[in-house]
């Protein structure tokens, strides 16, 4: 298989040849191999490879729809049996591997060769992938822009067409927001469908989901098919895709919980994506934040305990504390955020996610989903954004939140959300639309940007 018919398939594409005999999954793999080696030395997207086992490993699994495909895994949340999960930190090199977590195995059973593992900024913290311990990952769509975070290196590999799926994680907008940056498809799963086990038993107090970034819908259905732990709606979701989507209502908006408007391009891209909604007959009406939609004083105190444990877990590994240098400024300062605030603070924050959740679902009463854009603005150049830029925490902050204001809302709430390539600007780039549901709506979701999707490619 040449490189040019590979990085022209998307998995369910590639599952399909293989299902055919039309090229084998050892082809397949050799294919992305090739790719990956070309490719990332300019982008530094794929951070530990794991050729040779993938290799051997490629026939087996069961019948799926993603059967032969390659998968890298982001290096964080899962781990698997063959390469360390550092979190992106100089202070977990070298740690060893360990037993497959419940997603990697199941990706295994259906069939999906693992190739490595992509970068991300230790503890996928950041708004974008820059991280000391392994390099700034870069824009395959432009080397100047960044990628964002925490997924970036998963949004710039599927973007280069080194692979057609990677692993991704979203905890506020961290499938979504490289989705975005990189013109590639991100969908954050209903909070729960798929599994964190058997080492967590949630992720950062819930808010976090795990799944894939794609190039197409159809590729991430296949996924969560594969994945979830249920399914509200009793059947495939890839199969679903093709079912008759119920016309509905979807609010539109284009300021964010602060009230401030979005960019240019974000304006157009959202007023487009409306306009094919309704050309598909769904009732198009105008939606705002209630207001008051603020979690900045208590939002990390729900996931930074997680932080904490894990460098504890690391420290009694190596039998010594962490030295300054091997954690990054950011890190540290969630470590001291985390003791001061105790378990004191985290209880609050729960209660505050349970109003906040209440408030905003609530407000979309009256509607079945919500359609904003994905980012503010366009994305910036590399190095703007990094918390090493700001060496201030509130000013990292607004600035991170100024540039990606539309995610956490559905983080906080448990929804289902994606990021979809929509609209291509003046100077070429793809500008994401973020369609957001209510909880267990994640078919629906799925099948309003493969909508979008249809016209988009059209």
């Amino acid at each position: 298989m040449n490189v040019s018919d590979y990085v022209a398939q998307d998995g369910v594409g590639l599952a399909c040849l293989i299902e055919r005999k039309e090229v084998s999954r050892r082809e397949v793999i050799e294919a992305a191999i090739s790719v990956i080696e070309s490719r990332d030395a300019a982008l530094n997207a794929v951070i530990m490879r794991n050729f040779d086992p993938s290799c051997s490993r490629s026939d087996t699994g069961a019948a799926s729809a993603l059967r032969g495909v390659p998968l890298l895994l982001k290096d964080v949340n899962l781990y698997s049996s063959d390469m360390p999960t550092t979190f992106g930190s100089a202070f977990f090199k070298g740690a060893p591997a360990k037993p497959d977590s419940i997603m990697v195995d199941r990706w295994r059973r259906a069939g999906l060769a693992i190739l490595g593992k992509t970068n991300t900024p230790e503890f996928a913290a950041e708004f974008v992938t820059e991280p000391r311990a392994y390099g700034t990952t870069r824009n395959p769509r432009d080397l100047n822009l960044t990628v964002g975070g925490s997924s970036g290196g998963a949004a710039a590999a599927v973007a280069a067409g080194m692979v057609p799926i990677a692993h991704a994680t979203d905890l506020g907008g961290s499938i979504r927001i490289p989705a975005a940056c990189c013109g590639v498809f991100g969908f954050k799963p209903t909070g729960g469908f798929n599994p964190t086990g058997p080492y967590f038993d949630e992720i950062a107090g819930g808010l976090n989901s795990d799944h894939v970034i794609t190039r197409t819908v159809r590729d991430s259905a296949a996924s969560l098919d594969i994945t979830a732990d249920f399914s509200p709606q009793r059947h495939s979701y890839l199969e679903g895709l093709d079912r008759p989507v119920r016309q509905i209502t979807v609010g539109v908006c284009c300021t964010d919980p602060a009230g401030r408007p979005c960019g240019p391009d974000q304006q157009e891209a959202v007023n487009r994506a409306a306009q094919v909604l309704e050309s598909f007959g769904h009732r198009i009406v105008e939606y705002r934040y209630p207001e008051g939609l603020d979690a900045s004083n208590w939002f990390d105190h729900l996931w930074i305990f997680d932080l904490v444990r894990l460098v504890e877990e690391r420290s009694r590994e190596l039998g010594r504390a962490p030295a300054a240098e091997e954690l990054e400024p950011l890190t540290w300062h969630l470590l001291e955020k985390a003791k001061a605030g105790g378990n004191g603070e985290h209880e609050r924050a729960r209660s505050a996610r349970e109003i906040y959740t209440s408030r905003y679902l609530g407000s979309m009463e009256s509607i079945h989903v919500c359609l904003t854009p994905t980012l503010a603005t366009d994305p910036p150049n590399v190095g703007s954004l990094s918390f090493r830029a700001f060496g201030d925490v509130e000013a990292w902050n607004a600035a991170g939140y100024r540039f990606a204001p539309y995610s956490i809302p559905s983080n906080i709430s448990g929804q289902p959300s994606a990021s979809c390539p929509y609209f291509k600007n003046s100077s070429g780039l793809s500008v994401g639309v973020q369609i957001s549901g209510k909880p267990g709506d994640d078919l629906l979701v799925l099948q309003l940007c493969a909508q979008l999707e249809l016209c988009h490619a059209a």
